[in-house]
């Protein structure tokens, strides 16, 4: 009767033992931190150019588009475009499996060194599974394909260490298969991203350490030495052979390596220099990152829902890992018990060799990784080190079993959280881009083609200017089939440098998009600006010169816009991005009643103003009432115009009572409607009159006014 439950208890032990029920726990790790906001982020960053080429181009457009620096990455990119096409869910969901198989991979690596240390190399691979240094994993398109290729490089590590053991068993054939194996692994993503190199320099010291635990008899330093380089040498030349035909054929197109220049030049300088650099790095992918999202649960850290789920995330992750690795350490009673061979030491020369030398790459360009968005993408080629190096410090630290395993558990919850966290601030971004993408396409129903897009403010947390190139033109061009760009978006800093000698002298405009290109002229410029809440403004010099609501440099920007380039059409911007991108239709909201009553303003269609305000303004509703006060300027020169001059007085007296500083503006305005629109009904008149005293102005215009 007995027999059949012990049977059972047996053979759960078993599973927790197993590698199997790593790879279980792992995927639900990796679900709790990148799935709870999945269906709420979208596209950012190089995903939109990526975009751009799929759409317009084709799948021979990602050959082109990277022809000029990473030709093997076009192939990928046509295969996995072809597959997931336009919509963002299918993406996200691709990068979460990769990056859960990377993990797992990693972990299979892990196994491989330490044969005999199943839970701390778990404990590595749950850290290295959520570590949260690296926040880009929402930026699917493009990290959907780099953690195909990661999960490749790490595959060729688990081939790696497969072929040492068949060697050393004397299986040779089966060793020279797992090798041939690795190296095509290795170079299946080292010839599509460089991100990897450095840390494959770190191949040579996990052999090593490998080799001097595996191997029971007396072995000499130089020999340990010589048969790790002996196993390093295919990965070796495969490494070299790749950085010949990177420097020699491509030769730097990206990144130029300035750290020679700057050694020849003063070598003392520069080598402390990089010293520092090599150390802060490593300071940023280990404890920056490690404890980034540490925190107590203060009240005002739970007012927000993202707070709120933030440790919401982190407690159901903490009891779900405290116990899990616990159940593993209990069925390890019927298994030998713990191992008594010391593996912090080799842990710590493999932690530290893949913290400093996967830095090698980015320190020769004068780069450096960092916590924050661009710079953090750099940070996955340290997490693995990383990972090693927080275990290897927390089993050397703690006494006892259960302190470790709970620091472990307490770290990677943190860590879920913090990934969670950061997923809420792309979701928000994503609702900018709807808005923005729904107010443009709105405000624009038609554009002259090399129209250039031009502003000195960017609310858009994650997307560049040729992230907005790639987005507008799909946004306004989406049939657009040529290499020629109808139209492009550009940053004053990035793109003049703040200098507007070419843009007053009306010069070419050149902006590259890797392949593709837009050619315009300085004087065919729309200057545009976007702070929401308040609405996209399609900048008008006889609108805004005198609204003193934008940054100082836009007072020198706003005369070079033309809106001649916008045309009236009946037929409204093709759907393609709201439909199967953003796939949301929009709705009844404030900006969308102001966009149609800005361009209807352009073309001084007061009727249709006014007719707008009339289905549209509520004052004091969320959705219908506006976030920036110059905003119900159009409406109260349409009322103005069409003889409405009641329906602009609560207007008067919103636009005061929201920013005062508009007061000497639309008192100008005001003047000048009055002027031209004289009110004849005395009760409107005192009205009106009262209106005009609440902002301070006279009812009629001084001299000098006049």
């Amino acid at each position: 009767m007995k027999s059949e439950p012990q049977g059972l208890l047996f053979s759960n032990r078993k599973f927790f033992r197993s590698d199997r029920f790593g790879y279980a726990l792992l995927f639900l790790l990796s679900a709790a931190a990148f799935l709870p906001l999945i269906t709420r982020i979208g596209f950012y960053w190089d995903d939109w150019p990526m975009l751009w080429f799929e759409v317009t181009q084709g799948p021979q457009g990602f050959a082109d588009a990277f022809t000029s620096d990473r030709p093997f990455l076009g192939i990928l990119y046509r295969w996995t475009g072809e597959i997931f096409s336009v919509n963002p869910l299918s993406w996200q969901l691709l990068t979460v499996v990769f990056r859960w198989l990377a993990g797992c991979a990693f972990f299979k690596t892990l196994r491989l060194i330490w044969k005999d240390r199943p839970d701390e190399t778990l404990w590595i691979a749950v850290i290295c599974a959520v570590y949260s240094g690296f926040k880009q994993t929402p930026i699917a398109y493009v990290w959907g394909n780099a953690f195909i290729l990661l999960f490749f490089y790490l595959l060729s590590y688990v081939f790696m260490f497969l072929a040492i053991d068949a060697f050393q068993s004397k299986r040779t054939a089966i060793a020279t298969a797992y090798t041939i194996l690795g190296v095509v692994c290795c170079l299946l993503c080292t010839l599509c991203t460089e991100y990897y190199t450095g840390l494959d320099l770190a191949r040579v010291v996990m052999i090593w350490v490998y080799l001097r635990r595996e191997r029971t008899e007396p072995t000499s330093g130089l020999r340990l030495i010589r048969d790790s380089v002996l196993y390093w040498l295919p990965y070796l030349t495969a490494f070299i052979s790749f950085m010949v035909w990177r420097i020699f054929v491509f030769r730097f197109p990206s990144y130029r390596p300035v750290l020679l220049d700057r050694l020849m030049a003063d070598p003392l300088r520069t080598g402390l220099g990089l010293l520092q650099t090599v150390l802060q790095d490593a300071f940023t992918a280990t404890w920056s990152a490690w404890f980034e999202f540490f925190r107590f649960p203060f009240g005002e850290s739970s007012a927000a829902f993202s707070d709120r789920v933030f440790w919401i995330v982190v407690l159901l992750s903490f009891i779900l890992l405290t116990a899990a690795l616990v159940l593993r350490e209990k069925a390890a009673s019927r298994n030998n018990g713990t191992p008594n061979r010391d593996w912090t030491g080799g842990a710590v020369i493999i932690g530290l060799s893949a913290i400093v030398l996967p830095g090698l790459p980015y320190v020769v360009t004068d780069l450096s990784p960092a916590l924050t968005f661009p710079r953090d993408r750099w940070l996955t080629a340290y997490m693995f080190g990383s990972s090693i190096l927080l275990v290897a410090l927390i089993d050397w630290a703690l006494r006892t079993r259960v302190q470790k395993i709970l620091l472990v558990a307490l770290t990677a919850a943190f860590m879920t959280g913090g990934n969670v966290l950061n997923a809420n601030s792309y979701a928000r971004d994503w609702q900018l881009q709807k808005s923005f993408v729904e107010q443009l396409q709105t405000r624009i129903p038609e554009l002259e083609e090399r129209t250039y897009f031009f502003t000195d403010f960017n609310p858009l947390s994650y997307e560049t200017d040729n992230s907005l190139t790639g987005m507008v033109n799909l946004a306004l061009f989406p049939d657009h089939q040529t290499l020629d760009l109808p139209t492009a978006v550009g940053f004053f800093d990035v793109r003049f440098d703040r200098d507007l000698t070419q843009l007053k002298s009306g010069a070419p405009i050149y902006h590259g998009f890797r392949s593709a290109l837009f050619s315009g002229s300085a004087s065919d410029l729309i200057v545009y600006f976007y702070a929401p809440p308040g609405c996209l403004r399609v900048l008008d010099p006889t609108q805004h010169s005198d609204l003193p609501i934008f940054p100082s440099s836009f007072y020198e920007l706003i005369p070079l816009s033309n809106l001649s380039r916008i045309r009236r059409s009946d037929q409204a911007q093709p759907p393609f991005l709201r439909e199967q991108v953003f796939r949301d239709s929009g709705g009844e909201t404030w900006c969308a009643a102001f966009q149609k009553a800005d361009l209807a303003r352009q073309f001084e269609d007061w009727e249709k103003i006014a007719k707008i305000g009339d289905e549209s303004i509520r004052l004091g509703a969320k959705a219908l009432s506006p976030a920036e006060a110059s905003e119900l300027i159009p409406f109260i020169e349409a009322y103005a115009h069409t003889d409405q001059w009641q329906k602009s007085i609560p207007l008067i007296r919103e636009t005061h009572r929201m920013n005062p500083d508009l007061d000497q503006p639309l008192c100008v305005r005001l003047q000048r409607l009055l002027s031209e629109f004289p009110i004849d009904e005395v009760g409107t008149f005192n009205e009106v009159q009262a209106a005009f005293y609440d902002v301070g102005c006279s009812l009629y215009a001084s001299e000098n006014d006049k």
